[in-house]
């Protein structure tokens, strides 16, 4: 649920806004008074105070009471808590208030722009004031006048998004929208010096250097005419350097800016090197420079945890993300996955943003995604879109996203690309190429060994991310975060930094649990089904040789020729079930090993230890490699 303060009262759930006559009279003052005064529990006595203003019925308390108890029967439980003593707004991420996020989005605005990221901080800035509107709050609440402190922090924020996208446009070489901030902070306080400053940069960065000493000017007379002082130095620094044509890179000086607050609590750790090449790419993308990522890992790796902080990331500057999730059974169905990303973003926008976004492409599109002909009230085009060539959707689509793009920079995710269409996979391969300029960053994830063919149709117009193991300096930081600080060694020499297995086999671990977690168990059989049934026999066969096998013995074991488990071995090596160690094969971790003991029939594990032992006394010497599996003797059955 989102609660607006900025500009009209209203509240939106689910990205509908509820009409007016949902909450209305004293239910809605007394939702904005909570929402004015969130973080903190009102008392009742304030709460007569605004509703009644002095002619408060017998029994205030039960009419607070009973209008808290519509207002959550239209919101929710979680929308308001408390009693009889009082009551509180609740908190994110069940209800968030606007100038909440627009506070956020300022705050991230002025550390990217300290950081050297102009462009993402333009967005971030300008995000923040399309959500305060001009700073005005409860425009058409009546005698809000309890309000005014809440009016004033949006007027702030208003004042540092302006002075942040200002900065911003003036180091992406950007005077003209420069100037259209930097004026329309002066315009709101005229003795504003920050705000002059960067007015007066935008002019001498537009090559008028006239207006520039003119803005000056005025300045100076308003504050000794009517404050009695000089401008601050910087403004006379800045002054005296535009008349000896010397002016300096325009940032904010009016003293340090405030470091990038997070957008939340992440447990994301041992991805610095990864995160930092995604936030490159969106850096890029933002001033339009469009790109796409390919994340390549084994399953439970850490890839579509991944594309959520990256997408956390984004939200948090103020972009736009478009998520949805590739499925092997709806490979069928063209370009289910673009469709599903683009459906819910559709149906939010506005039908001239939509109209101006698909532009002669909108039947096309409609035919693609019927909600765009439900938003525009147009017909789609008759055809299945499978039918109107698939040049013309691509165009279509890639025209969609940059218009889109225009107007918010846009992330786009596609988890498990592995598992899309050849449409699909081409779509993206089209967007690689041809949808510069744009504000446009795809990110896909993909199992390498299930993708081969995907990776290599994109080589050369995407970048690839490798994703491996955590290093042990991650394992730690996530032993420390459990309270398990002394298993850290443990955990990391059981799974090899194999992300999964280190949070599933710590989470067991808290409470008691020393066996494979149940997850794993099922995780690692998903991933020996998916390299196949005869691989699969080969891979619990190889569990009673040991950690470390030799492929030469396994053959034996299993009677098949060194060729066939060669290849069989190759197809696990893929898929990061084993590993090479020397001459032989190791599995990847050991957890994996256990897993795949665990989930073998009892009568098959003895028919294998019984071969193992067999093999075992017919050589002079003990098997290479070979040590009793599990801690089970091999020696008798």
């Amino acid at each position: 649920m989102l609660i607006r303060l900025a500009g009209t009262f209203s509240v939106e759930r689910d990205g509908e806004q509820l009409a007016g006559s949902v909450i209305s009279g004293k239910a809605r003052t007394l939702l904005a008074l909570l929402t004015v005064e969130r973080g903190r529990v009102v008392p009742i006595c304030r709460i007569e105070e605004v509703l009644w203003e002095g002619n408060a019925p017998k029994q205030p308390a039960s009419n607070v009471a009973t209008l808290v108890s519509r207002l959550r029967r239209v919101l929710g439980h979680r929308a308001i808590t408390g009693g009889r003593n009082g009551y509180r707004l609740g908190t994110a991420p069940a209800v968030r208030v606007d100038v909440d996020e627009a506070a956020a989005l300022v705050t991230e605005a002025e550390g990217r722009l300290a950081a050297g990221q102009p462009n993402v901080a333009q967005v971030a800035a300008i995000r923040a004031l399309e959500l305060l509107n001009d700073g005005s709050i409860l425009e058409t609440e009546p005698h809000s006048h309890w309000a005014a402190a809440a009016g004033r922090e949006a007027a702030d924020l208003v004042r540092r998004a302006r002075h942040a996208a200002a900065a911003a446009a003036l180091e992406s070489a950007e005077p003209a929208v420069a100037r259209r901030m930097a004026e329309a902070a002066v315009l709101a306080d005229r003795f504003d010096e920050e705000a002059h400053r960067l007015l007066m940069r935008a002019h001498a960065a537009a090559d008028e250097p006239a207006r520039a000493l003119l803005l000056y000017e005025r300045l100076r007379d308003a504050l000794m005419n009517e404050l009695g002082t000089d401008p601050a130095p910087q403004t006379r620094a800045l002054h005296l350097a535009i008349l000896r044509e010397r002016v300096p890179k325009a940032t904010p000086d009016a003293g340090p800016l405030r470091a990038p607050a997070p957008a939340g609590p992440s447990m994301l750790v041992g991805r610095d090197v990864e995160l930092a090449r995604i936030g490159h790419a969106w850096s890029s993308a933002a001033a339009g420079r469009p790109d796409v990522l390919v994340v390549a890992g084994e399953s439970g790796i850490g890839k579509s945890r991944l594309a959520a902080e990256a997408a956390r990331h984004v939200t948090s500057t103020g972009g736009t993300v478009l998520h949805a999730a590739c499925y092997e059974a709806e490979r069928a169905l063209f370009l289910q996955p673009f469709v599903d990303a683009l459906r819910p973003h559709v149906t939010r926008l506005a039908p001239n943003a939509l109209r101006e976004a698909a532009g002669e492409h909108a039947c096309v599109l409609a035919a693609l995604v019927p909600d765009v002909a439900r938003v525009l009230g147009s017909s789609p085009d008759e055809h299945d879109p499978a039918e109107l060539g698939r040049s013309r959707v691509y165009q279509a689509m890639t025209a969609f996203l940059r218009g889109l793009a225009a107007q918010v920079p846009v992330l786009l995710v596609l988890d498990d690309l592995h598992h899309a269409g050849e449409p699909t996979v081409e779509l993206v391969h089209y967007l690689a190429r041809r949808a510069a300029p744009a504000r446009l960053l795809c990110l896909t994830t993909v199992r390498p060994e299930a993708s081969e063919g995907i990776v290599q149709s994109l080589d050369g117009v995407a970048q690839r991310l490798d994703l491996g193991a955590l290093p042990m300096a991650a394992v730690t930081k996530l032993a420390a975060a459990s309270g398990k600080d002394e298993l850290a060694a443990e955990v990391f020499q059981l799974t090899r930094g194999h992300t999964l297995s280190v949070v599933e086999t710590l989470r067991c671990r808290v409470v008691g649990d020393c066996g494979v977690p149940e997850a794993l168990r099922l995780a690692v059989q998903r991933r020996v089904r998916r390299v196949g049934e005869q691989t699969d026999r080969v891979l619990r066969a190889a569990v009673v040789l040991g950690s470390v096998f030799d492929p030469m013995v396994l053959a034996a074991m299993v009677d098949l020729t060194p060729n066939e488990v060669a290849y069989h071995c190759e197809r696990a090596l893929v898929a990061r079930l084993l590993v090479v160690s020397g001459r032989g094969y190791a599995f990847a971790n050991d957890l994996i090993r256990q897993a795949l003991h665990a989930t073998t029939p009892e009568p098959t594990r003895r028919i294998h230890e019984r071969r193992a032992s067999e093999l075992q006394f017919s050589r002079d010497e003990p098997l290479p490699g070979h040590t009793p599996a599990l801690g089970l003797d091999l020696r008798g059955s």
